[in-house]
């Protein structure tokens, strides 16, 4: 019986610790800072941009927080209000994780949406107010046109050129964001096609990186800060550590299931 004793206590140690960081609770908000800035500015046009994310760890639980930059059109005009760390929930937190740089919500010409998108695509890029589609090579690295005219003959056009987003915004603040890097017709198309089935667009390359988003290589030159912190912040290699063990449980579980439903027959 002794025998018998110590060997649960053992087991018991050992789930104990396998499980402890994965349970570890979340710091949580009643309403997402996100949420608060919808209803705050209701009535004018604006984004969202997720502009870093933070975990830190606060005694037992741990706190997942987001700072933004929030772009308002004002008369044409384009300013930039830049906000410090808020906390935001879990699920949110993890919701974003691939939206760095990007806009997690849009709110012009009075349509409001939550999908994560490049920012600029979908009421700047696109809308013949701000710009014009031109053949890729008329504009140079700073999107201004090199030429007076874009007279291509229309199948060299098509087979050699892309067409690239060139901006006249009316204001310096509307061009730095919308020239930072050239935009494709054939990004912002499947940026279209991918918010009408409600899901964000990243332009995933084979080699596992995007174009846009958190593992693009654009946020990882422009952002050098936020991934140095996370590859150096045990919080970040807990919180990895807990995502992985969560994923792991529900693929056995899912597997468990299969495996007893999915007998045959005689």
């Amino acid at each position: 019986m002794k025998r018998f004793i110590n060997n649960l206590s053992i087991l018991v140690l050992l789930i104990v610790s396998s499980c402890g960081s994965s349970s570890k609770e979340s710091v949580k908000v009643t309403q997402e800072p996100s949420e608060e800035i919808i209803r705050d500015l209701k009535f004018e046009d604006y984004s969202i941009v997720l502009n870093d994310m933070n975990i830190l760890e606060k005694g037992e639980k741990r706190e997942f927080q987001h700072k933004y930059h929030i772009l308002k059109v004002e008369k044409d005009s384009l300013v930039v209000d830049s906000l410090g760390w808020k906390t935001v929930n879990q699920t949110f937190f993890e919701k974003h994780e691939n939206d760095l740089g990007m806009e997690i919500v849009s709110h012009h010409n009075n349509k409001l949406s939550r999908i994560a998108q490049p920012v600029g695509f979908g009421w700047a890029i696109g809308n013949p107010k701000y710009g014009e589609w031109v053949d890729e090579k008329t504009v140079n690295n700073s999107g201004i046109s090199t030429t007076t005219s874009t007279t291509t003959n229309a199948t060299s056009t098509t087979q050699n050129n892309r067409r690239v987003w060139r901006s006249h915004g009316p204001s310096m603040l509307f061009w730095y964001w919308m020239l930072r890097r050239p935009a494709y017709q054939s990004n912002y198309r499947a940026n279209n096609a991918y918010r009408a089935s409600g899901k964000p667009y990243y332009g995933t390359k084979p080699n596992g990186t995007s174009t846009y988003g958190t593992n693009s290589t654009y946020q990882k030159t422009k952002r050098a800060s936020f991934f140095s912190r996370r590859t150096k912040s045990n919080s970040w290699k807990s919180f990895s550590s807990s995502k992985k063990s969560r994923s792991s449980s529900r693929y056995k579980s899912a597997s468990s299931t299969r495996s007893r439903s999915g007998g045959t027959g005689k």
